[in-house]
């Protein structure tokens, strides 16, 4: 997300989800605003990209669209206002979460509120990294938003009463990590056939589930079995998530607007099947999107 320069409107631009993915410095002071983040311990840094922490957020916007990546986000609200979850099909609806909330692996994009003002904690897992944390299936979390209270009640009130007691942003991040690693007992073993099947995934945009599961040496059943209980979703859907993010991320890095050129490149069958793919994650066409382009490539700011 975007981090705030007084003299670039532009710059004015945080999302409280994903705020923590770009490649920010550990400690950064703006104005009134601090965001940090720290790579877990060891123990931990094979299932977490981050840990991240930001205080007064500074925005010029109300409203924001998220993009589908294939991870899973825990957030803990430090602030009392209730945050907003909107509505894709009617923006004027909306649910409120308060104290701390799981959004799980998304199959379109989500509309979130940026609330001026947020003070906010969270973890940010990796693709098919959550399933240590929690003591059922990650796809019974997959295109939902879920109060945390729902699963860790116990744990919650205590570590988030504890966040807001201490002062010292560092220790803050050792709570956090302290909650997780308790939460994982000795859960915190990879599974190495997911994983091969992610490189595999990235490495080969497009693979299919046949040639995935000979690659991997799987039945497709044991594959599909795996994905949804690491994961949240089927191989296959992965797959075009990862190949969906790719193609972001080459958008947003190149000013080459070459369509056909960049659908074969990540083995969609044609341009229009790349553009009904982004429609399908986005809400946009790959057109649109480029249009749009901020400093972060995984949102859009709609208001």
């Amino acid at each position: 997300m975007l981090l705030v320069c007084a003299e670039e409107r532009s710059r004015r631009q945080i999302g409280y989800k994903y705020l923590l993915l770009g490649a920010l410095p550990d400690l950064i002071i703006l104005q009134q605003m601090i965001y940090r983040q720290r790579q877990a311990c060891a123990p931990l840094q094979r299932f977490t990209e981050s840990l991240w922490f930001y205080q007064d957020l500074d925005v010029d916007h109300t409203k924001e669209k998220l993009l589908p990546n294939g991870t899973l986000e825990l957030i803990i609200d430090l602030s009392p206002t209730p945050k907003k979850l909107y509505d894709r099909r009617d923006t004027t609806r909306f649910t409120t979460f308060r104290r701390a909330w799981i959004s799980g692996l998304q199959r379109e994009y989500i509309v979130i509120g940026a609330e001026q003002g947020a003070s906010m904690m969270g973890v940010h897992f990796r693709t098919g990294g959550a399933a240590p944390f929690f003591d059922f299936p990650i796809s019974e979390l997959t295109a939902s938003v879920i109060e945390l209270d729902l699963i860790w009640k116990a744990e919650l009130s205590s570590l988030r009463d504890r966040l807001l007691q201490e002062p010292e942003i560092s220790r803050k991040f050792d709570l956090l990590e302290a909650t997780l690693l308790k939460k994982a007992c000795h859960r915190l073993e990879m599974d190495g056939s997911v994983d091969a099947a992610l490189d595999a995934l990235r490495r080969q945009p497009g693979l299919s589930l046949r040639q995935l599961a000979g690659e991997i040496g799987l039945s497709k059943k044991q594959m599909i079995s795996r994905f949804d209980g690491r994961v949240g979703c089927t191989p296959k859907l992965t797959s075009r998530i990862l190949r969906f993010q790719m193609a972001v991320r080459t958008i947003h890095q190149s000013k080459n607007r070459d369509w056909a050129g960049l659908a074969q490149e990540l083995g969609y069958y044609d341009q229009p099947h790349m553009i009904h793919e982004f429609q399908d994650f986005a809400g946009l066409t790959p057109a649109d999107y480029a249009s749009q382009l901020t400093i972060y490539p995984d949102y859009v700011v709609l208001e």
